[in-house]
């Protein structure tokens, strides 16, 4: 493990590769014969729907953090609303970040089985739980998780008033508007890339128009 390191030369090709990493101004060359390239992402930083505004209101990542240490928040939830697509297919990022669907369904099951009393509602443009993890999607709609349907020009608004977070949306259903008061809002912003083109002109590695 090379911390503060940089890969600044590469030779050399599969099964016989030569890497140059540089850390602190010394250069070291690494004789390998394979490389994984996980250069992985971040969460878009949002302040759609309120983000920033209120501490009931968090990221996915920061709901699992929560989760992870038995916040105080969690227990006393009565309701929880999740909205998804957040910064993601929009003009801007029109890419789908495929993960995000899996991981909330997850979360509001984890929740259902802190509290199978807990009113969850996910909101969504289109629910895209890939191959086998259809099953969690039936498992939750079993459980009593409510999915409401949303369009990209009428979008969930957030309002906080009076001490209560309230979420307005149109139910897809019944063509009408739908206020929830919720005690924990959780948004499931986009997947950014960690776009870096030298490593993937060393490795001859194409980036898709959306850098990953």
């Amino acid at each position: 493990i090379h911390l503060d390191t940089e890969l600044t030369q590469l030779d050399g090709f599969v099964g016989n590769f030569k890497s140059t990493l540089s850390s602190n101004g010394k250069q070291q060359e690494l004789d390998h014969g394979i490389a994984v390239i996980a250069t992985g992402g971040a969460p878009l930083q949002t302040t759609e729907y309120s983000y920033g505004q209120d501490p009931r209101i968090v990221t996915s990542l920061e709901l699992d953090q929560k989760l992870m240490t038995d916040d105080p928040m969690i227990a006393k939830a009565e309701a929880a609303v999740f909205i998804q697509c957040v910064g993601s297919r929009e003009p801007e990022r029109p890419y789908c970040s495929r993960v995000c669907c899996t991981h909330t369904i997850d979360n509001a099951l984890e929740l259902k089985k802190r509290n199978p009393a807990m009113n969850i509602y996910i909101l969504y443009r289109d629910v895209r739980t890939y191959g086998e993890r259809e099953y969690l999607y039936k498992e939750a709609r079993e459980k009593g998780v409510i999915f409401i349907r949303y369009s990209l020009d009428r979008k969930p608004e957030v309002r906080l008033e009076d001490g209560k977070l309230l979420v307005n949306v149109i139910d897809h259903v019944i063509g009408s508007p739908v206020e929830i008061e919720t005690d924990l809002l959780s948004l499931a912003t986009a997947v950014i890339p960690n776009r870096d083109e030298q490593l993937a002109n060393f490795f001859k590695v194409p980036l898709n128009e959306d850098g990953f």
